[in-house]
């Protein structure tokens, strides 16, 4: 999924994306992610756009593999 950091918590090791719309999946949203395999403060700064991968745990998301953008 594509998005843009907006903010994070590094005490509950989540960040906050502003996601593109995923067709047939999840509409364009602003939501909190819990990261796993990686903490928050190892992201690049809020507002950079990202590639996530999104995982459904029975309808409870997280995400893993943050890639900058190209």
């Amino acid at each position: 999924m594509t998005a843009t950091i907006v903010s994070r918590d590094p005490a509950k090791n989540t960040v906050n994306l502003d996601n593109k719309e995923v067709p047939g999946e999840m509409e364009a949203m602003k939501m909190d992610y819990e990261l796993r395999g990686a903490k928050v403060s190892s992201l690049p700064p809020d507002g950079t756009p990202v590639v996530v991968t999104v995982h459904d745990a029975n309808g409870s998301y997280y995400i893993t593999d943050v890639k900058t953008k190209k």
